[in-house]
Protein backbone atom coordinates (compact mmCIF):
# COMPACT_ATOMS: atom_id res chain seq x y z
CA UNK A 1 0.00 0.00 0.00
CA UNK A 2 1.02 3.53 -0.92
CA UNK A 3 0.40 6.91 0.45
CA UNK A 4 1.67 10.75 -0.71
CA UNK A 5 4.22 10.72 -2.70
CA UNK A 6 4.02 7.05 -3.31
CA UNK A 7 6.90 6.08 -0.46
CA UNK A 8 5.69 2.24 1.11
CA UNK A 9 4.38 2.04 4.23
CA UNK A 10 3.62 -1.05 6.51
CA UNK A 11 0.45 -1.89 6.40
CA UNK A 12 -1.78 -3.56 8.84
CA UNK A 13 -0.79 -7.54 7.72
CA UNK A 14 2.58 -6.54 9.02
CA UNK A 15 1.22 -5.53 12.07
CA UNK A 16 -0.59 -8.52 12.31
CA UNK A 17 2.51 -11.08 11.76
CA UNK A 18 4.42 -9.19 14.39
CA UNK A 19 2.04 -9.81 16.99
CA UNK A 20 1.63 -13.59 16.12
CA UNK A 21 4.98 -14.14 16.07
CA UNK A 22 5.44 -12.89 19.76
CA UNK A 23 2.19 -14.24 20.58
CA UNK A 24 3.61 -17.60 19.51
CA UNK A 25 7.10 -16.92 21.37
CA UNK A 26 5.18 -16.39 24.61
CA UNK A 27 3.39 -19.73 24.12
CA UNK A 28 6.51 -21.64 23.76
CA UNK A 29 7.68 -20.38 27.16
CA UNK A 30 7.61 -23.07 29.65
CA UNK A 31 6.16 -23.01 33.10
CA UNK A 32 9.59 -22.51 34.88
CA UNK A 33 9.82 -19.66 32.91
CA UNK A 34 6.60 -18.14 34.24
CA UNK A 35 7.84 -19.01 37.53
CA UNK A 36 11.06 -17.69 37.88
CA UNK A 37 9.43 -14.17 36.21
CA UNK A 38 7.22 -14.25 39.27
CA UNK A 39 10.05 -14.25 41.66
CA UNK A 40 12.15 -12.04 39.99
CA UNK A 41 9.05 -9.25 39.93
CA UNK A 42 8.10 -10.39 43.71
CA UNK A 43 12.00 -9.74 44.77
CA UNK A 44 12.23 -6.29 43.54
CA UNK A 45 8.86 -5.40 44.50
CA UNK A 46 9.73 -5.99 48.03
CA UNK A 47 13.39 -4.47 47.91
CA UNK A 48 11.41 -1.17 46.90
CA UNK A 49 10.44 -1.55 51.17
CA UNK A 50 13.57 -0.87 52.08
CA UNK A 51 14.28 2.85 53.39
CA UNK A 52 16.59 4.42 55.44
CA UNK A 53 15.58 7.06 58.86
CA UNK A 54 18.62 9.72 58.89
CA UNK A 55 19.87 10.49 62.22
CA UNK A 56 17.38 14.20 61.89
CA UNK A 57 14.02 12.39 61.02
CA UNK A 58 11.18 10.37 61.78
CA UNK A 59 9.91 8.19 59.98
CA UNK A 60 5.51 7.75 59.39
CA UNK A 61 4.50 4.67 57.95
CA UNK A 62 0.93 4.78 56.88
CA UNK A 63 -1.23 1.05 55.95
CA UNK A 64 -4.20 1.90 53.83
CA UNK A 65 -3.87 5.85 54.50
CA UNK A 66 -4.24 4.99 58.14
CA UNK A 67 -0.77 5.63 60.71
CA UNK A 68 0.95 2.12 61.08
CA UNK A 69 4.14 2.85 62.77
CA UNK A 70 7.29 5.59 63.80
CA UNK A 71 10.56 4.58 62.49
CA UNK A 72 13.57 5.95 64.74
CA UNK A 73 16.92 6.90 62.44
CA UNK A 74 17.91 3.61 61.33
CA UNK A 75 17.44 0.80 58.11
CA UNK A 76 13.71 -0.41 58.29
CA UNK A 77 11.55 -2.21 55.85
CA UNK A 78 8.24 -2.33 55.34
CA UNK A 79 5.43 -3.22 52.82
CA UNK A 80 5.82 -1.86 49.75
CA UNK A 81 3.17 0.86 47.70
CA UNK A 82 0.63 0.28 47.47
CA UNK A 83 0.60 -1.25 51.30
CA UNK A 84 2.11 0.86 53.02
CA UNK A 85 3.57 4.71 51.98
CA UNK A 86 6.37 6.15 53.98
CA UNK A 87 6.63 9.66 54.95
CA UNK A 88 9.78 11.15 56.52
CA UNK A 89 10.09 14.21 58.90
CA UNK A 90 12.37 16.55 60.44
CA UNK A 91 12.25 16.69 63.45
CA UNK A 92 15.56 18.46 64.76
CA UNK A 93 15.71 21.42 62.36
CA UNK A 94 14.34 24.85 63.54
CA UNK A 95 11.55 25.90 61.11
CA UNK A 96 10.67 29.84 60.58
CA UNK A 97 7.05 30.88 60.36
CA UNK A 98 7.15 34.85 59.39
CA UNK A 99 3.40 36.63 60.27
CA UNK A 100 3.13 40.48 58.26
CA UNK A 101 5.91 39.41 56.14
CA UNK A 102 7.53 37.12 53.61
CA UNK A 103 11.30 36.21 53.24
CA UNK A 104 12.76 36.57 49.68
CA UNK A 105 14.08 33.23 48.71
CA UNK A 106 15.69 34.60 45.40
CA UNK A 107 17.63 37.16 47.13
CA UNK A 108 18.63 36.26 51.09
CA UNK A 109 18.06 38.95 53.50
CA UNK A 110 15.36 40.51 51.41
CA UNK A 111 11.75 40.47 52.70
CA UNK A 112 8.40 41.88 51.05
CA UNK A 113 5.71 42.95 53.38
CA UNK A 114 2.25 41.49 53.49
CA UNK A 115 0.02 44.56 54.63
CA UNK A 116 -3.01 42.21 54.43
CA UNK A 117 -1.61 40.10 57.23
CA UNK A 118 0.66 43.53 58.58
CA UNK A 119 -2.50 46.16 59.69
CA UNK A 120 -3.86 45.44 62.77
CA UNK A 121 -6.56 47.33 64.88
CA UNK A 122 -6.32 48.21 68.15
CA UNK A 123 -8.65 48.72 70.97
CA UNK A 124 -9.14 52.49 70.47
CA UNK A 125 -9.60 52.46 67.22
CA UNK A 126 -6.48 52.88 65.25
CA UNK A 127 -4.28 50.95 63.07
CA UNK A 128 -0.98 49.38 63.72
CA UNK A 129 1.27 47.24 61.13
CA UNK A 130 2.95 44.89 63.15
CA UNK A 131 5.79 42.00 61.48
CA UNK A 132 6.28 38.78 63.78
CA UNK A 133 8.67 35.88 62.92
CA UNK A 134 7.88 32.18 64.61
CA UNK A 135 10.47 29.58 65.21
CA UNK A 136 9.16 26.33 65.90
CA UNK A 137 10.44 22.30 65.41
CA UNK A 138 7.99 18.99 65.22
CA UNK A 139 8.43 17.01 68.55
CA UNK A 140 5.64 14.36 67.09
CA UNK A 141 5.55 13.42 63.54
CA UNK A 142 2.55 11.61 64.25
CA UNK A 143 0.55 14.07 65.52
CA UNK A 144 2.00 16.53 62.55
CA UNK A 145 0.98 14.22 59.37
CA UNK A 146 -2.60 13.22 60.91
CA UNK A 147 -3.89 15.46 63.38
CA UNK A 148 -4.42 18.14 60.74
CA UNK A 149 -4.40 18.30 56.88
CA UNK A 150 -1.68 21.46 56.92
CA UNK A 151 0.22 21.71 60.23
CA UNK A 152 2.49 24.34 59.11
CA UNK A 153 -0.67 26.56 57.63
CA UNK A 154 -2.27 25.85 60.87
CA UNK A 155 0.68 27.17 62.47
CA UNK A 156 1.28 30.62 60.43
CA UNK A 157 -2.80 31.23 60.63
CA UNK A 158 -2.58 30.15 64.43
CA UNK A 159 0.28 32.64 65.14
CA UNK A 160 -1.34 35.43 63.02
CA UNK A 161 -4.70 35.14 65.62
CA UNK A 162 -2.36 35.23 68.43
CA UNK A 163 -0.89 38.83 67.30
CA UNK A 164 -4.25 39.87 66.52
CA UNK A 165 -5.63 39.42 69.54
CA UNK A 166 -3.05 40.53 71.23
CA UNK A 167 -3.10 44.19 69.88
CA UNK A 168 -6.25 44.56 69.52
CA UNK A 169 -6.67 44.06 73.32
CA UNK A 170 -4.64 46.86 73.92
CA UNK A 171 -4.62 50.72 72.54
CA UNK A 172 -2.15 52.66 70.30
CA UNK A 173 0.44 54.07 72.87
CA UNK A 174 0.49 50.47 74.71
CA UNK A 175 1.42 48.58 71.72
CA UNK A 176 4.07 51.01 70.25
CA UNK A 177 5.61 51.59 73.59
CA UNK A 178 5.42 48.02 75.41
CA UNK A 179 6.41 45.47 72.61
CA UNK A 180 8.60 42.93 75.21
CA UNK A 181 4.94 42.28 76.69
CA UNK A 182 3.09 42.23 73.60
CA UNK A 183 5.81 39.51 72.68
CA UNK A 184 5.35 37.61 75.55
CA UNK A 185 1.83 37.90 75.21
CA UNK A 186 1.26 37.00 72.23
CA UNK A 187 3.71 33.27 72.70
CA UNK A 188 1.40 33.18 75.24
CA UNK A 189 -1.60 32.82 73.25
CA UNK A 190 -0.38 30.71 70.12
CA UNK A 191 0.93 27.96 72.65
CA UNK A 192 -2.22 27.96 74.40
CA UNK A 193 -3.90 27.38 70.40
CA UNK A 194 -1.19 24.61 69.90
CA UNK A 195 -1.77 22.99 72.71
CA UNK A 196 -5.58 23.08 71.57
CA UNK A 197 -4.76 22.05 68.26
CA UNK A 198 -2.10 19.46 69.43
CA UNK A 199 0.00 18.88 65.96
CA UNK A 200 2.87 18.29 67.65
CA UNK A 201 4.51 21.90 67.44
CA UNK A 202 6.89 23.50 69.98
CA UNK A 203 7.67 26.88 69.59
CA UNK A 204 11.44 27.43 70.11
CA UNK A 205 11.10 31.56 69.97
CA UNK A 206 8.43 34.06 69.08
CA UNK A 207 10.07 37.67 67.90
CA UNK A 208 8.72 40.77 67.00
CA UNK A 209 9.90 42.48 64.28
CA UNK A 210 8.26 45.53 64.19
CA UNK A 211 4.99 47.52 65.68
CA UNK A 212 4.69 50.82 64.18
CA UNK A 213 2.07 52.93 62.41
CA UNK A 214 0.64 53.09 58.57
CA UNK A 215 3.72 54.16 56.51
CA UNK A 216 1.35 57.44 55.80
CA UNK A 217 1.75 58.37 59.51
CA UNK A 218 4.69 56.84 60.52
CA UNK A 219 7.03 59.63 60.72
CA UNK A 220 4.03 61.54 63.53
CA UNK A 221 4.08 58.43 65.57
CA UNK A 222 7.50 58.28 65.60
CA UNK A 223 7.72 61.63 67.23
CA UNK A 224 4.97 61.12 69.36
CA UNK A 225 7.04 57.88 70.62
CA UNK A 226 10.35 59.98 70.94
CA UNK A 227 8.46 62.67 73.22
CA UNK A 228 6.85 59.19 75.38
CA UNK A 229 10.27 58.04 75.70
CA UNK A 230 11.47 61.25 76.54
CA UNK A 231 9.07 61.70 79.52
CA UNK A 232 9.70 58.27 81.07
CA UNK A 233 13.31 58.54 81.26
CA UNK A 234 12.73 62.56 82.35
CA UNK A 235 10.48 60.68 85.08
CA UNK A 236 12.90 57.97 85.90
CA UNK A 237 16.20 60.65 86.12
CA UNK A 238 13.36 62.55 88.66
CA UNK A 239 12.70 59.89 90.85
CA UNK A 240 16.26 58.71 90.68
CA UNK A 241 17.44 62.70 91.89
CA UNK A 242 14.60 62.38 94.23
CA UNK A 243 15.61 58.81 95.92
CA UNK A 244 19.42 60.46 96.63
CA UNK A 245 17.98 63.70 98.03
CA UNK A 246 15.44 63.08 99.89
CA UNK A 247 17.30 60.64 102.34
CA UNK A 248 19.75 62.73 102.60
CA UNK A 249 17.25 65.99 103.61
CA UNK A 250 16.11 63.56 106.13
CA UNK A 251 19.34 62.60 107.49
CA UNK A 252 19.76 67.08 107.53
CA UNK A 253 16.42 67.17 109.86
CA UNK A 254 17.21 64.78 112.03
CA UNK A 255 20.69 66.09 112.49
CA UNK A 256 19.14 69.70 112.98
CA UNK A 257 16.47 68.81 115.17
CA UNK A 258 19.15 66.70 117.90
CA UNK A 259 20.97 70.04 117.95
CA UNK A 260 18.19 72.25 118.53
CA UNK A 261 17.65 69.55 121.39
CA UNK A 262 20.96 69.80 122.70
CA UNK A 263 21.03 73.76 122.30
CA UNK A 264 17.85 74.06 123.89
CA UNK A 265 18.91 71.65 127.15
CA UNK A 266 22.04 74.17 126.94
CA UNK A 267 19.88 76.79 126.93
CA UNK A 268 18.03 75.61 129.75
CA UNK A 269 21.47 74.48 131.77
CA UNK A 270 22.56 77.79 131.84
CA UNK A 271 19.74 79.86 132.83
CA UNK A 272 19.02 77.83 135.59
CA UNK A 273 22.76 78.42 136.37
CA UNK A 274 22.93 82.15 136.20
CA UNK A 275 19.12 82.48 138.32
CA UNK A 276 20.95 80.36 140.72
CA UNK A 277 23.59 82.59 140.77
CA UNK A 278 21.52 85.80 140.89
CA UNK A 279 19.34 84.25 143.73
CA UNK A 280 22.47 83.23 145.85
CA UNK A 281 24.67 87.28 145.19
CA UNK A 282 20.73 88.25 146.37
CA UNK A 283 20.81 86.17 149.94
CA UNK A 284 24.45 87.69 149.93
CA UNK A 285 22.71 91.29 149.22
CA UNK A 286 20.43 90.89 151.29
CA UNK A 287 22.77 90.02 154.57
CA UNK A 288 25.28 93.14 153.78
CA UNK A 289 24.49 95.29 150.76
CA UNK A 290 27.93 97.42 151.21
CA UNK A 291 30.15 94.32 150.96
CA UNK A 292 28.21 92.86 148.18
CA UNK A 293 28.12 96.19 145.96
CA UNK A 294 31.62 96.44 146.60
CA UNK A 295 32.52 93.11 145.02
CA UNK A 296 30.07 93.51 142.53
CA UNK A 297 32.00 96.35 141.60
CA UNK A 298 35.81 94.83 142.17
CA UNK A 299 35.16 91.51 140.16
CA UNK A 300 33.15 93.63 136.95
CA UNK A 301 36.39 95.79 136.55
CA UNK A 302 38.25 92.64 136.73
CA UNK A 303 36.81 91.39 133.94
CA UNK A 304 36.94 95.02 132.08
CA UNK A 305 40.73 95.80 132.99
CA UNK A 306 41.88 92.63 131.94
CA UNK A 307 41.13 92.47 128.85
CA UNK A 308 42.53 96.45 128.56
CA UNK A 309 46.23 97.76 128.08
CA UNK A 310 46.66 99.41 131.28
CA UNK A 311 49.21 102.38 131.60
CA UNK A 312 50.31 103.33 135.37
CA UNK A 313 51.74 107.22 135.70
CA UNK A 314 53.02 108.37 139.24
CA UNK A 315 50.82 111.57 140.17
CA UNK A 316 54.52 113.56 141.05
CA UNK A 317 55.92 112.80 138.12
CA UNK A 318 55.27 115.21 134.84
CA UNK A 319 54.57 112.95 131.73
CA UNK A 320 53.75 114.50 128.41
CA UNK A 321 51.02 112.41 126.73
CA UNK A 322 51.09 111.18 123.12
CA UNK A 323 49.12 109.36 120.67
CA UNK A 324 50.80 106.21 119.51
CA UNK A 325 49.98 106.57 115.73
CA UNK A 326 51.74 103.28 114.94
CA UNK A 327 49.67 100.91 117.19
CA UNK A 328 46.11 102.96 115.39
CA UNK A 329 45.09 100.63 112.79
CA UNK A 330 44.38 102.26 109.15
CA UNK A 331 41.00 103.40 107.78
CA UNK A 332 41.16 100.60 104.98
CA UNK A 333 41.66 97.40 107.54
CA UNK A 334 38.49 98.86 109.68
CA UNK A 335 36.96 99.08 107.30
CA UNK A 336 37.44 95.46 105.77
CA UNK A 337 37.12 93.93 109.10
CA UNK A 338 33.63 95.29 109.30
CA UNK A 339 32.69 94.19 106.10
Amino acid sequence: MYQGSGSPQPGNDQYMDVIQSVTRWVRGRGTAFWLLLFVIAAVVWLATGTYIVSPREQGVVRLAGKFNSISNPGLHWRPPSPITSLVLVDIESIRTDAVGFRFDDDQPGQMSRVRSEALMLTTDNSIVEAQMVVQYRVTNAAKFIFNVKDPEQVLHTAAEVSLRSIVGRNDLDTNLTVRATIEQDARTFLEGLLRTYDIGILLTNVKLQTMDPPEEVKDAFQEVTRALEDETRLENQASAYRADRLPRAEGRVQVLIREAGAFHQQQVERARGEANRFLALLKEYRESPQVTRERLYLETMEQVLSTTQKVLIDSDVEVLPFLNVAGLKSLETVLEETS
